[in-house]
């Protein structure tokens, strides 16, 4: 479960599931024709006959149980495959929305003043740039630190 592509293991355990069904479907009556035909007296039937029906009954019996049991085991791998497969989506999700908490108040920043309109603080100085640009980088670590303690990175 863990090296197969996941579509493509997704695709057989639905085939595996729908295949146990339908054998299921056509197996079943066919047990209980046999089971009827060995409960009755039919005269007919002699005793090697009746125990042969027996047999065969009760290993129509068994393959049954092996096909529920094969049915069950691919929906609970399903549903692993299913949970793994959500818990991998929302560790990105998770990573996703710490990576824009970071980048958002940034991008704002930037933004602002990025406009040109007059009075934006530092634009006479020559190390207004770099002022600027040293103030995110400080930004950013403050704001990676917070979440590190957090224990959310």
């Amino acid at each position: 479960m863990l090296t197969a592509e996941r579509r493509e293991l997704r695709a057989l355990l639905f085939d595996l599931r729908g295949q146990s069904i339908a054998l299921r479907r056509f197996i079943a009556p066919q047990r209980e024709t046999i089971g009827r035909l060995y409960a009755e007296r039919v005269s007919r039937l002699d005793d090697e006959t009746r125990a042969r029906l027996r047999e065969a009954a009760d290993r129509i019996t068994r393959h049954l149980e092996d096909l529920d049991a094969a049915r069950e085991q691919a929906a609970v791998t399903y549903e692993e495959l299913s949970a793994r497969l959500a818990e991998q989506m929302n560790d990105t999700m998770y990573r996703l929305s710490i990576v824009a908490a970071i980048f958002l108040p940034l991008g704002l920043l930037t933004g602002l003043l990025g406009v040109n309109v007059g009075g934006i603080p530092g634009t006479e100085s020559s190390i207004g740039f770099a002022v600027v640009t040293v103030s995110l980088l400080v930004l950013t670590v403050l704001q990676w630190w917070w979440f590190k303690r957090r224990s959310m990175v």
